[in-house]
Order: C-alpha cells, then sequence, then structure tokens
C-alpha cells in the first residue's frame, strides 16, 4: 500500500462513529500537507490528535500552530551544535530527516471544547492508522509526545515485539510519568527501532527543557 493510499483511508475513515464513540469529529482529512522523506526519516515525532477548533494543524505552515512553534523551538535547541540543521520551515523539518503523526487521526469534543480521545477511540485509531502508518515509514527512531501518543504505543505492543530489557523497563509502571526519558527497542516487521517516551510540548509544561534532552539523546544514538 502507498502512502497516498494509507492517507486516503485515513480521510474517509468513519470508524469511530460507527462504534458510537460520543464526540469524535470524523472523518477529518486534515492528513499531512507532505510525505515522509524518501531518503528516510531520522525520528519521527507521535502527536495527540488535530486540534478541535482550527482547520489546520502542524503542516499548514502559514497559520499559527501551537504544536509546531513548540517542537521547532526545541529541535533548534536539540540540534544548537550543528548548524546546517536550523529548523524553521516544514522544509527544513523534512530535509532534516523528521517528520510527525498525530496517534489520533480526528479530533474530540466535550461541551464543544477540545479534549483528549478516549481510549478506545486511541486503541481503535493506533490500530487502523498509526501501525501502517509506522511500519510504512520505517523511522530510525520514534518520540513520543504525550499521554495520548504513549497510549497508542502501548496498544502497539500487541502487535510487535520488544526486546527483554526494554519489555523490563515498563514493569515499574505505565504511567507518563514513571517512564518519561526511557528508550526502548521495538521490533517492527523485522526492523529495531527505538521509541523515546517524552512528555507534550508546551512552554507551560515544567519539564519542557527535558524534552529537549529527550530529543537529543534520540538524534545522537
Amino acid at each position: 500500500m502507498s502512502w497516498q493510499e494509507i492517507q486516503e483511508g485515513v480521510k474517509r475513515c468513519k470508524r469511530c462513529k460507527e462504534e458510537g464513540f460520543d464526540g469524535v469529529k470524523c472523518p477529518d482529512d486534515r492528513i499531512p500537507t507532505v510525505e515522509p522523506r524518501p531518503r528516510g526519516v531520522r525520528i519521527l515525532f507521535i502527536s495527540e490528535a488535530p486540534p478541535l477548533n482550527s482547520q489546520y494543524y502542524f503542516y499548514y505552515e502559514n497559520t499559527n500552530d501551537r504544536l509546531r512553534n513548540s517542537l521547532f523551538e526545541l529541535l533548534r535547541s536539540a540540534m544548537s551544535c550543528e548548524s546546517e540543521h536550523g529548523i524553521s520551515t516544514i522544509s527544513d523539518f523534512i530535509d532534516a530527516g523528521f517528520f510527525l503523526l498525530p496517534t489520533v487521526k480526528c479530533p474530540t469534543a466535550r461541551d464543544g471544547r477540545n479534549a483528549a480521545p478516549s481510549a478506545g477511540v486511541i486503541k481503535l485509531c493506533a490500530e487502523r492508522h498509526l501501525k501502517r502508518e509506522i511500519e510504512y515509514i520505517k523511522p530510525e527512531g520514534v518520540c513520543l509526545l504525550g499521554r495520548t501518543a504513549l497510549h497508542g504505543f502501548l496498544t502497539l505492543l500487541n502487535h510487535w515485539g520488544m526486546s527483554g530489557s526494554s519489555a523490563s523497563s515498563l514493569k515499574g509502571g505505565r504511567s507518563l510519568s514513571s517512564v518519561a526519558g526511557k528508550v526502548l527497542e521495538v521490533e517492527i516487521s523485522g526492523r529495531s527501532t527505538r521509541f523515546m517516551i517524552s512528555y507534550w510540548p508546551t512552554r507551560r509544561h515544567r519539564k519542557f527543557n527535558e524534552i529537549c534532552e529527550h530529543i537529543r539523546l534520540l538524534y545522537e544514538m
């Protein structure tokens, strides 16, 4: 299946509506406006879901997207020692070997406001779409940004293999606070892929600077 076919499937998907999940605004056609770099993706960032109250999100460069602004700031800091990686545009982002995908492809609303997707929505969307996207891209590393991304990843571990040492590092708990900063080796289609667990990148987060260190560590591995 080609990238275009995968994304067309995302745009047409109405499974959440068919399953009766409340508040999910599907279908949603805000797929990435660019494709992953053919030469390979060094780090794939996994976010939460597109915003409810905007026609656009991360890849629509003429909009003031908070996730893009925060992530680009983190990347400029993490890559400060490499002048060629001045990340200020989507083209810079792609050319440097980065890509971003939301765990859940459609926003969720509660009382007319943006809300976190439910566990059922995360599981359905991760298994139906995110798994296929990751297996197509074959990234060297994946950075999970926030709780929704972590929950989607934990769902997909049921379909992939993981080394014994990585599995043991999750035994102490699977909450974001207990596993943030951990790097896990996951076997995907016969290929080892590193997953870094990190926080949602907002300046208001008291551990914002730790996200930069997480990205730097994953990038340098």
